[in-house]
């Protein structure tokens, strides 16, 4: 793999991407052993850490999986005038409780995910706010029933090969907790009641997941044993999970969503076989119009039609789809974006128009 080059001098050679793959696999891992798997000093490992979290290469995040507290997840699809786009998607993105903004379909459409921590926060958006707004012409809400992949940073393989298999064994070994898997699907119980002091913990590990737990004890007044068994037994009910953000033209390749339409003895096969391919890095089954949708990573247009006529062509059960293409992301899951870097935390995101 090159170098990935980058806008403002900005370039990623092997050994950044060596680095950020090891942060997508383990976000916590400490750096040291990240030195260790790859040969090099820590203090050059450190060094280049810091310079992809400064210049919004990459970016690790603390949130909250609503799933686990009962709340449901939608996918929501909204058209609107063009020349609104940009201030519907900005708007939306400044929530907390929404991630994953992006304008779809040269600008006719914004896509958006909706994570509130209740159902009554989620229907004051979905059915009062947004129907009011002059310029939205429909909202299309999918409530999500189950996770196939996109619940791990590493469901994104763009970096897979920068690492050998035993150097990816071994930073996956220093992984200390593993989330419930039972947190993917939407008719799991809810685990987990947040408490105020748990809020406090999410909201500064959101800023920065990789936070050093004696920082956050400090912060929040505890100590570090408490902070550090809490943010482990959270983890493991699936009631936060640390997220990994990848600035846009860090990927090298562009995103489509694709909408499908699947027969229902078919879902779960066809949903398991999407989230095997390492272009795929979301696969969940939806309500609403379809009942399946997808995020397909293409470097262009050639390499999405083979995806279409080749990996798709070739499941079973499948009656219709929609591809819709990424014209811009607004938001990550936690990040805001600025051009193609992610935006220091804080800054309001602004359009390239």
């Amino acid at each position: 793999m090159g170098a990935i080059h980058m806008g403002n001098s900005a370039t990623m050679d092997r050994l950044d991407t060596q680095i950020a793959r090891c942060i997508q696999i383990s976000p916590r891992v400490p750096l040291r052993q990240v030195a260790d798997v790859l040969g090099v000093a820590e203090q050059t490992v450190a060094r280049r850490y810091r310079r992809l979290r400064r210049d919004g290469l990459i970016r690790v995040t603390l949130a909250y999986n609503p799933v686990a507290l009962g709340a449901t997840v939608w996918l929501v699809r909204v058209r609107c005038r063009p020349e609104a786009v940009d201030g519907i998607a900005e708007a939306l993105a400044r929530r907390r409780d929404v991630s994953w903004v992006s304008i779809h379909s040269a600008g006719w459409e914004v896509m958006f995910n909706l994570r509130s921590a209740s159902d009554a926060e989620s229907a004051e958006l979905l059915t009062r706010i947004l129907p009011s707004a002059a310029q939205v012409i429909d909202v299309s809400p999918a409530s999500i029933l189950h996770v196939f992949a996109g619940g791990s940073p590493t469901d994104w393989e763009g970096w897979r090969d920068v690492l050998t298999r035993d150097q990816a064994a071994a930073i996956r070994a220093t992984i200390d907790t593993e989330p419930d898997e039972r947190t993917r699907s939407a008719t799991a119980p809810p685990f987990t009641t947040l408490t105020t002091e748990d809020r406090r913990l999410i909201e500064t590990l959101s800023r920065d997941g990789r936070t050093p737990y004696t920082s956050v004890a400090r912060t929040l007044g505890t100590t570090v044993g408490r902070v550090t068994r809490r943010v482990e037994a959270l983890i493991a009910d699936g009631a936060v999970y640390l997220d990994v953000d990848i600035a846009p033209g860090a990927t090298g390749s562009s995103s489509t969503t694709v909408w499908l339409t699947a027969q229902p003895a078919r879902l779960e096969a066809i949903g398991t076989t999407l989230a095997a391919d390492p272009d795929v890095p979301f696969v969940a089954a939806t309500s609403g119009r379809t009942n399946l949708t997808a995020s397909v990573m293409s470097a262009g247009q050639a390499q999405l039609y083979e995806f279409v006529t080749g990996s798709l062509a070739r499941i079973e059960g499948i009656t219709g789809y929609e591809l819709v293409p990424l014209t811009r992301r607004v938001k990550h899951a936690a990040s805001l974006v600025s051009g193609d870097r992610l935006a220091p935390p804080g800054v309001p995101v602004r359009s390239r128009r």
